[in-house]
């Protein structure tokens, strides 16, 4: 029976969003059909559907089409990764680190409802309790808990200096990841009622998880493109940033070298057109920068020396093209 009702939302902790309905291959490989990946909670406006396939709008990733408008990345996703719902969601907190824990109990001995990735947005009721929140889960009406340290309120508003200092903190945390085409997101899906014990909460529970030899089983390969990256990153700290690295060039603010700070944009041409942006890196400062760059690698900091060859002083004696390709900065942070 055809939905009648528009709005879906993923209840899994990330999924695939495709070209065609044909699942991706569980290995790390370029796969054009991947267009890009949704997280628990996301909302999706439905479009259409075949077979055990819903063909939707990711309505919370933007980008610029070819008919000159803003909207949501469109791709084909599995019925079971998704629900309908009546209304939009009211969010109130976004996670924060790679990987979070929602408790069956205000205990971390309890046993886990649901592990997710960093950028998930959530619904909490915010109680007496010091340590937890009580989280709003619609799959089958359950109740969980998340420690508030693992969250950051939507409301929450830094000033500048705070909030570059927290963007470069949550890009460390994507520091070995593995590149994935299309990829958006760091989770390690886990069987319900698992909790793996760490030393610190903010580390993802085991870095195996990313053997780019032996991906996960039956499960959306998890991982992240350069703008899968900074599109994460800026959600982790409240900012939504469009999807792709030439959308996010076109919105943000165009910002000479010599004022570059860090947590703002770099941006990559392809080559011999300046203005068509293929790869985004996050500044660190001091000249160094995270980036996600190939299929079959992970993201690392490097330089603008280890990169191109030469300083960011050198490579504006070259208005900051090399290679036949035009290195663009950016910038979403402002004075608050």
């Amino acid at each position: 029976m055809p939905i009648t009702d528009k709005l879906l939302i993923v209840t899994v902790p990330v999924a695939d969003l495709r070209c065609k309905p044909v699942d991706t291959k569980p290995v790390y490989i370029h796969d054009d059909l991947q267009e890009t990946q949704v997280l628990y909670n996301e909302m999706l406006l439905y479009l259409d559907e075949i077979d055990d396939w819903y063909y939707v709008e990711a309505i919370e990733q933007q980008q610029y089409t070819r008919r000159n408008i803003w909207q949501g990345y469109t791709g084909w996703i599995r019925k079971h990764s998704v629900a309908l719902i009546d209304a939009p969601l009211q969010y109130n907190v976004v996670v924060r680190y790679k990987t979070v824990h929602v408790l069956k109990n205000r205990s971390e001995k309890s046993g886990t409802l649901l592990i997710v990735s960093i950028g998930t947005r959530l619904q909490v009721k915010k109680t007496a309790d010091e340590e937890y929140y009580t989280v709003v889960m619609l799959a089958g009406n359950q109740t969980g808990y998340i420690s508030k340290n693992d969250v950051a309120c939507t409301t929450e508003h830094s000033d500048e200096n705070m909030l570059r200092k927290a963007i470069v903190s949550t890009g460390r945390l994507f520091i070995d990841v593995p590149y994935l085409w299309g990829g958006r997101s760091t989770c390690m899906v886990e069987p319900p009622g698992t909790k793996k014990k760490t030393k610190d909460k903010r580390q993802i529970a085991d870095n195996s998880i990313f053997s780019i030899q032996q991906p996960i089983p039956r499960t959306p390969v998890i991982g992240v493109d350069c703008s899968g990256l900074t599109n994460l990153v800026y959600r982790a700290n409240n900012i939504d940033i469009p999807r792709d690295a030439h959308e996010q060039w076109m919105a943000a603010q165009k910002v000479e070298y010599k004022k570059l700070k860090p947590g703002d944009l770099i941006f990559v041409s392809t080559e011999d057109r300046p203005d068509s942006i293929v790869h985004v890196m996050l500044n660190m400062g001091r000249e160094r920068f995270l980036e996600a760059a190939e299929t079959g690698g992970k993201a690392k900091i490097s330089t603008f020396r280890d990169r191109f060859g030469e300083s960011l002083a050198r490579l504006a004696e070259h208005n900051f093209f090399i290679n036949n390709k035009q290195i663009h900065f950016g910038r979403f942070i402002s004075r608050q």
